[in-house]
């Protein structure tokens, strides 16, 4: 075992004593919470991406054909409703509803 190796693991027993520990243990912030920060941010992750996709593909449909009716997206996205010059997809993940107003809209809790 050489020198490096050692002073390595002999640093990150240290940390861990001091509380480094939180680091190493996902969710050990939050777990206090009822609903985990974590879980949180991956659902609204989760959503972002899907809502950056269905406004791809509108986009693409409006490009194409001057309106974003006839539009297509992807489950979980759901296209409520689409004109020639606006938008309105949903989605739901669980308990938690969002809508997205576009083009140029940001995603907001509950429905269109």
């Amino acid at each position: 075992m050489s020198a490096r190796f050692g002073l390595s693991i002999g640093l990150t027993i240290a940390a861990v004593a001091v509380g480094g520990w939180r680091m190493l243990v996902p969710g050990a912030d939050s777990a206090s919470s009822g609903v985990s920060d974590g879980v949180s941010a991956l659902v609204s992750t989760t959503m972002r991406a899907a809502f950056t996709g269905a406004q791809a593909s509108l986009d693409a449909q409006h490009n194409a054909t001057g309106s974003y009716a006839g539009g297509v997206v992807q489950p979980p996205i759901s296209l409520v409703r689409a004109d020639a010059s606006s938008y309105c997809v949903q989605i739901a993940q669980g308990a938690v509803l969002q809508h997205l107003e576009g083009p140029d809209g940001a995603p907001t809790p509950g429905a269109c």
